[in-house]
């Protein structure tokens, strides 16, 4: 068994290619992750609570989960039978910041007063975000140049048909969530679009990565059916969710730094103007009837959790207070925590920080930097189709969205937000070699180069 980080040294080329092995049809790897990508329509429709600590707060266990535990135990028997698995950079970075998570939480116990309960209870979350993280690592060891048309094609088919059944939903069904979860706890949203995510917020989000990925792909002159961006851009007014308006405003920044303004965004943007003129009076009744066009309690209680954040980590600079023990936290210091969320901040990295400090908050940011850097060695290559470029230019675009979204809400950590994230940031793994199929790997300048071997010979 060899485990090599990536970018590999030359002299670890012909341990590092993908691993190839089939266990299976039904199991190989990259199939795997194209159908678990439909199945993320799924959403909390396949959500089942379960006992918790606090009786205020339940840990469900969602169909998804299971679906990631497949792709884990695919991955896991592929690289058995290839006796080969590697970790890039990010990757490394993101066990670091895991390891960091753990350590502050066990650390949190008696500075907190936490139960060895709270603490398996924060630890558990933890596990789950290194179960989806898990995705990634499949993802890069797996997946090949040619899966990526593919596992595109099945995200952008699951979000399409995800905004496509909210749109119907919004028109014929309001207040889905009280209809399909009658004792679910979701907040009644009428008319808004929540789509099988059950809030309009995290419906949001799914809607965001998918528009700006198709907007990256057609500012690079990929030739993409207009009706796809007509939806998903209806989709997302439908949610009537200001963040994730927001959010796609800083994706779409990205794409413009990257491409410049290009005719086909501009022909997109003014389709959708006037195809919406007549929507508008509809839209903004909707929208004022749930107070979006002025500033609410909603956005004055998010400041105040933002202030408490603050507070915390000014206490805690270093290593923060521990993954998911925050509603722990703020019983500590004494605060009301009645009609507020007790084990999360809308406030994206602020949260990061909160939770694991400037060493963990340093490790997530390196990440997150080296996959947009990854991304931007992608679109600048000239060699490259538009497929890879325009690809590579939305990933970066809905990274940056997601981190400026998950200020309005914690979508950093939310799992159904999360796998999509893993995937696309996977894929810019697998395109960041040669444009030629078959040929060796070379690091590029600008790559890392550290790397370890550890090799286990059976007799």
């Amino acid at each position: 068994m060899a485990i090599l980080t990536a970018d590999a040294p030359l002299v670890a080329l012909r341990m590092a290619t993908p691993v190839r092995s089939r266990v299976g049809p039904l199991l190989r790897p990259a199939s795997v992750i194209c159908a678990a990508l439909v199945l993320l329509i799924v959403g909390n429709l396949g959500r089942v609570p379960i006992a918790a600590v606090d009786p205020t707060k339940d840990a469900p266990v969602l169909f998804n989960d299971g679906v990631v535990l497949v792709i884990l135990v695919a991955g896991l028997l592929a690289g058995m039978r290839a006796r080969a698995w590697r970790i890039d950079a990010p990757g490394l970075l993101a066990l670091a910041f895991a390891a960091v998570g753990g350590l502050a939480a066990i650390l949190a116990v008696p500075r907190f007063g936490l139960t060895g309960t709270e603490l398996v209870f924060s630890l558990a979350y933890l596990a789950r975000w290194f179960a989806y993280f898990g995705i990634y690592l499949v993802a890069i060891n797996t997946l090949q140049e040619g899966d990526v048309p593919a596992v595109w094609r099945a995200l952008e088919t699951a979000i399409l048909v995800f905004a496509a059944f909210g749109i119907v939903q919004s028109l014929f069904l309001p207040g889905f969530a009280q209809i399909v979860q009658p004792q679910g706890g979701w907040d009644v949203q009428g008319r808004r679009l929540v789509s099988t995510f059950l809030d309009p917020n995290m419906a949001g989000a799914l809607i965001v990565i998918g528009l700006l990925v198709v907007a990256a792909r057609l500012s690079a002159g990929v030739a993409v059916p207009r009706w796809k961006p007509l939806v998903l851009i209806t989709a997302l007014l439908l949610t009537l969710s200001r963040g994730s308006i927001v959010a796609f405003a800083a994706g779409g920044l990205v794409i413009l730094a990257a491409r410049g303004v290009s005719r086909r965004l501009l022909r997109l943007a003014a389709a959708v103007v006037l195809l919406s003129l007549p929507f508008v009076p509809a839209l903004l009744a909707l929208a004022r009837s749930f107070n979006k066009l002025r500033i609410d309690a909603s956005a004055l209680a998010r400041v105040t959790l933002w202030l408490r954040g603050v507070a915390v980590f000014a206490d805690n600079p270093v290593l923060g207070v521990g993954f998911n023990t925050y509603g722990f936290v703020q019983r500590a210091y004494g605060w009301d925590l009645r009609n507020t969320p007790r084990f999360g901040i809308d406030g994206g990295l602020l949260f990061i920080a909160v939770m694991t400090g400037l060493v963990g908050l340093a490790l997530y940011l390196g990440m997150v930097g080296l996959v947009v850097r990854r991304c931007r060695r992608i679109w600048r290559d000239t060699a490259r189709g538009a497929e890879d470029r325009g690809l590579a230019i939305g990933v970066a675009a809905a990274t940056a969205a997601i981190l400026v979204h998950s200020l309005f809400v914690n979508s950093l950590l939310l799992p159904l937000i999360m796998e999509p994230l893993w995937i696309l940031w996977a894929l810019t793994f697998v395109m960041r070699g040669p444009t030629r199929a078959g040929a060796a790997f070379v690091p590029g300048p600008r790559v890392a180069s550290f790397s370890f071997a550890l090799r286990a010979h059976s007799r």
